[in-house]
């Protein structure tokens, strides 16, 4: 966040993210969050889900509405893919130019505070003897000790409309130099929100489950010990997806893209009907089962498990939100006629 105009990367590419976080490795859920490609991601992880808590738990405490604390995660994502330890271009610290308060575009944290803010954060952390770099201390930061826009950020939170209090957070608060990013914040704002609200960020509710559910069983056991991380990462929905497709000699490319690009990929037959052991694509966005939301930008993939005679459908995925490796979902024949079947080759 800066008072004056700056360039910031606003999506880091997964090949940061992964060795710099792995990231205990949603996806709790995403979320989104949950994939995708080994190229570029900015996909909800572990440490991404336990930081969104504490700033939508915060804003709430402080009599602010969910719609507010929504957005103010989605600007959050976009400073710094919720990141608190990130510094702004992948800068690394050096103390006398970060508390040098007339040194600019050296933004940090979740906010990405420059300048001043940024001096009076590091202030604020040697006096409670803490990293700078704690998720608490920022939002403690956030809410107590930035000056003025401390009580600027109370009144905006407890915003009603979603988008509005996104742009207003995004122009009033952060004071943002990409402000074309607007859209982009909306949508991770809308992706927080169905995320907290429909409570899928603890990766076990609405059906959602690390077992085989009862009255469906799997055409062949799943062991990840032999899955390979090439060029799809660990624990990504398109790790999991094109490994367990070749559990079946089923083969996808190395290079898919993320969950949402493989409906587009050329030379694969894709349809609406449910195929058995075949990758399901969720376009960015897309509700997962009613249960939860595709990341916005990066989509979903899951495997084709089974289908019953009703229409049903069992689906197999990963993704770094969810607390074990992977997980399994039923889809109603309504929802699973909704989305897109890639079949390999």
């Amino acid at each position: 966040m800066k008072k004056r105009l700056k360039r910031k990367v606003l999506i880091y590419s997964l090949p940061f993210l992964v060795p710099l976080l792995i990231i205990l490795s949603f996806f709790s859920l995403f979320a989104a969050s949950d994939d995708e490609s080994s190229s570029a991601d900015a996909n909800i992880n572990d440490p991404q889900v336990q930081t969104a808590q504490i700033i939508w738990d915060r804003v709430l405490k402080e009599g602010g509405t969910k719609e507010g604390a929504a957005a103010l995660l989605g600007n959050n994502q976009v400073e710094s893919q919720l990141q608190p330890s990130v510094i702004q271009s992948h800068a690394s610290f050096d103390e006398k130019k970060a508390m040098d308060a007339s040194v600019g575009g050296y933004a940090f944290g979740l906010a990405q505070w420059d300048s001043g803010r940024r001096v009076n954060l590091l202030n604020y952390a040697k006096s409670e003897k803490k990293a700078w770099t704690d998720a608490q201390l920022q939002v403690e930061f956030m809410f107590e000790h930035d000056g003025s826009d401390t009580d600027l950020l109370k009144k905006l939170v407890k915003g009603k409309d979603l988008n509005q209090t996104t742009e207003a957070i995004m122009r009033k608060w952060e004071r943002a130099g990409a402000t074309d990013s607007l859209n982009q914040r909306q949508a991770y704002a809308k992706y927080w929100y169905d995320t907290m609200t429909s409570g899928t960020s603890g990766g076990s509710s609405g059906g959602i489950t690390p077992d085989v559910p009862a009255g469906w069983k799997l055409d062949k056991p799943i062991n990840t010990s032999g899955y390979l991380a090439t060029s799809y990462a660990y624990k990504q929905c398109t790790w999991f997806t094109w490994n367990r497709a070749r559990d079946f000699g089923i083969t996808f490319g190395m290079y898919m893209g993320n969950g949402a690009d493989w409906q587009n990929q050329a030379g694969y037959t894709v349809t609406n009907t449910p195929t058995l052991h075949s990758a399901v694509s969720f376009s960015g966005g897309q509700s997962v089962g009613g249960q939860w939301n595709a990341d916005p930008i990066y989509g979903h993939a899951a495997f084709v498990e089974a289908i019953h005679s009703d229409g049903s459908v069992l689906i197999s995925q990963s993704g770094t939100g969810f607390r074990t490796e992977y997980t399994f979902q039923v889809l109603t024949k309504a929802q699973a006629s909704q989305y897109h079947y890639v079949i390999g080759k």
